[in-house]
């Protein structure tokens, strides 16, 4: 992830020219990936396959180059992943407080730091909306994307099956503030449920 935040961010940075669609379909078609208004997928920084699949936005105008192009009313990096597997299930509150567990004991801190030491990651805030478990960290180990914040917020929910996680990375220059990126985060989940075909499509 931390590579590819790089390669993206090099792109916003020298405006690229690179064609940068507002949504793309991962997962066999299960679930698309869309940002909230003036927010593009990063072609050359999506993944998708067995493994799963990681997908990159940024600014329309910053990753196309084109001056007409739209541009967030709040900058950020968003960065979404959709589970190779199918998603335990089960209802999302129920989900949220074993997630909570997980990512408060030393097992979960591990799994969100860039070098796998539990002792880098202080998460700061869990807690369940609208199906959705979010939760707010810091990771201060080694590997992070020039310009970009060691704080971010995630939101973690289920879309057809699969186990989507939802991410909102500030820049350094630029810090959003703790209601701002929340906020983004929440719209970000929301266009990814939206633009998802619904059961019957």
């Amino acid at each position: 992830m931390a590579a590819l935040a790089a390669l993206a961010l090099a792109g916003c940075l020298d405006g690229a020219g690179r064609a940068a669609p507002q949504a793309v379909a991962v997962a066999d078609g299960s679930v698309a990936i869309a940002g909230p208004s003036g927010y593009c997928v990063d072609p050359a920084a999506t993944r998708d396959g067995e493994q799963g699949a990681f997908v990159l936005l940024g600014g329309c105008a910053a990753l196309s180059g084109a001056p007409d192009a739209p541009s967030p009313a709040r900058n950020a990096l968003l960065t979404a992943s959709v589970a190779a597997n199918p998603g335990p299930g089960g209802r999302p509150d129920d989900r949220a407080v074993m997630l909570s567990r997980f990512f408060e004991a030393e097992e979960g801190r591990a799994a969100l730091a860039r070098d796998g030491n539990a002792a880098s990651v202080a998460v700061m805030q869990t807690f369940e909306r609208d199906g959705l478990f979010v939760l707010r960290a810091r990771d201060r180990s080694a590997g992070l994307a020039p310009g970009l914040r060691d704080e971010y917020w995630r939101a973690i929910f289920e879309v057809n099956g699969r186990i989507v996680t939802a991410s909102v990375i500030g820049f350094a220059d630029a810090p959003l503030d703790e209601e701002a990126a929340l906020a983004l985060l929440l719209e970000f989940a929301a266009r990814i449920r939206a633009a998802s075909p619904g059961p019957e499509d």
